[in-house]
């Protein structure tokens, strides 16, 4: 109880970026999205097209909404000592699995974004928060539109160490 306490209040003491003015619809207008998948993908794109400071922004503006539903599926994995899904290519019914996993798959990604991010921006300290956020999410799966899942939570570790040495 005493981590997932210590992961909110970190969580919501980062949000520094929100801004009453920036206003983002955190629901999806596409009946094909759901809208934590809508936010994931809206905060990715974002980071794609080095709109870095939009991307924390979109990630923050609906981060509460999600994280509570993500980090009660981890810690129920966690619980079970659930195997993690695999990265690449996966079978249809493994790929259905993973896309079940939808709050971690898209908080994960929203964090990894985040991260990535403060990063570029340059704020190292609060990178160095929203990779350990991140690693945290280890069922969190995100799809490349190549063919393949890849973990978000993988690379921030590998991300996030380079920032420790």
């Amino acid at each position: 109880m005493h981590k997932i306490t210590f992961f909110f209040f970190l969580a919501l003491s980062i949000n520094i970026f929100a801004n009453d003015n920036d206003k983002y619809d955190c629901h999806s207008t596409n009946s094909e999205l759901g809208d934590s998948a809508h936010w994931a993908a809206t905060s990715i794109d974002l980071f794609a097209k080095n709109k870095y400071e939009q991307a924390v922004k979109t990630v923050d503006a609906c981060f509460e909404l999600y994280s509570y539903a993500a980090v009660v599926m981890q810690k129920d994995f966690n619980a079970k000592k659930a195997k993690a899904p695999p990265s690449g290519k996966v079978s249809r019914k493994e790929k259905k699995k993973i896309h079940a996993n939808w709050a971690v798959n898209d908080v994960s990604v929203a964090l990894w974004t985040k991260a990535r991010s403060l990063e570029k921006m340059g704020d190292i300290e609060l990178a160095k928060i929203a990779y350990s956020q991140c690693i945290f999410l280890t069922h969190g799966r995100a799809w490349d539109p190549k063919g393949w899942f890849w973990s978000p939570a993988s690379d921030c570790i590998r991300k996030g160490r380079k920032l420790i040495k």
